[in-house]
Formats: structure tokens, sequence, C-alpha cells
């Protein structure tokens, strides 16, 4: 269970700090030619990262 709290922090901090690493992972392959992750989508991920980490701490590492 500690390993899981570590690799999903670690997730989420990565995601926080890059966004972008996450778009190319997950759709960046699939377009030809040079592509960018919009602004938009670079703020909301960082936002919904940012909230679903204060709810993790929050709520399941209280619970260990």
């Amino acid at each position: 269970m500690i390993i899981f709290a570590f690799l999903f922090i670690a997730m989420a901090l990565l995601n926080i700090f890059f966004p972008a690493f996450g778009w190319y992972l997950r759709y960046g392959w699939m377009v030809k030619g040079d592509s960018e992750p919009s602004d938009a989508y670079l703020l909301m991920s960082r936002i919904s990262s940012i909230v679903v980490l204060i709810v993790f701490l929050f709520v399941v590492l209280p619970n260990f």
C-alpha cells in the first residue's frame, strides 16, 4: 500500500510540474507532425492534479 501511495504522489507531482509530458504519452504519439497541447489543457491538467493530490492526502493517507 505504501508503494501505491508513493507512486500516486509521484505521478501527481509529475503531472503538476510537467503536464505536457502526460499529453505526449496519451495523445502526442497519435498526431503526425508538430503538435502541442493547448494552454487550457495544460491548466486543467495541473488544476485537476492538484485537487486529486489534496483529496488523496486528506482521505487516503490518514487511513494508513
